[in-house]
C-alpha cells in the first residue's frame, strides 16, 4: 500500500518482520537500473547481435535462431515483465504530481516497445526459426529494431530526469 511517499511490502514471514519500506526514489532508482540493463541489451542486439546474424552458416541458422529465441527469453522476460509492473507503478505515483507527463511519456514510450516486439520482431524471429537464414528478413529485423533502441534510451533517459527530480 502507498504511504505518503513510501510503498510498504510486507516480508514473506510478515507475522514475525517489520514491513520493508521502500522510499518512492529508491523505487524509481530500481526502475531505471531495469530499465537501463534493457536500454544497454538492446544496444548490443542492435549493433552486434543482429547484425550478426548475417555470418550464421545457413546450414546451422534455424538451430542458431532457435537457441537465440529461448536463451534470450530467460533474460529479457523478466526484466521486460519488471519494467511493466514499475511503469504502471510510476504512472499511478505520479498521477497528481508534476511528473506525470514524463512518466505517461514512459508509459508510451513502454508501449511502443511492446508493441513493435510482439507485432514486428517476435515474428520476424519465428519465421527465421522456421523458414531458416533470409537475408532480408535479417535486414529487416535489424532496421525495425531500431525503433525499440531509441524508445528504450529515451524512456531510460527519462527515468534518470525523473530520479534526478526526487
Amino acid at each position: 500500500m502507498i504511504i505518503g511517499s513510501r510503498l510498504r511490502f510486507a516480508s514473506p514471514a510478515f507475522f514475525m518482520l517489520q514491513p520493508i519500506v521502500i522510499e518512492i526514489k529508491q523505487l524509481v532508482i530500481l526502475h531505471l537500473l531495469v530499465t537501463a540493463a534493457l536500454t544497454g541489451l538492446i544496444w548490443v542486439v542492435q549493433l552486434v547481435h543482429y547484425p550478426g546474424f548475417r555470418y550464421i552458416d545457413h546450414t546451422q541458422f534455424n538451430d542458431f535462431q532457435r537457441h537465440h529465441m529461448q536463451s534470450i527469453s530467460y533474460i529479457v522476460a523478466p526484466l521486460m515483465l519488471a519494467e511493466v509492473a514499475f511503469t504502471v507503478w510510476l504512472q499511478i505515483e505520479f498521477w497528481n504530481k508534476s511528473e506525470v507527463y514524463l512518466a505517461t511519456i514512459a508509459s508510451v514510450l513502454l508501449m511502443v516497445v511492446w508493441v513493435v516486439t510482439f507485432s514486428i520482431s517476435a515474428p520476424i524471429h519465428g519465421k527465421l526459426a522456421t523458414d531458416g537464414y533470409d537475408r532480408q528478413l535479417i535486414n529487416k529485423l535489424v532496421s525495425t529494431n531500431w525503433i525499440r533502441t531509441f524508445a528504450w534510451s529515451a524512456r531510460a533517459g527519462i527515468l534518470v530526469i525523473i530520479s534526478l527530480r526526487l
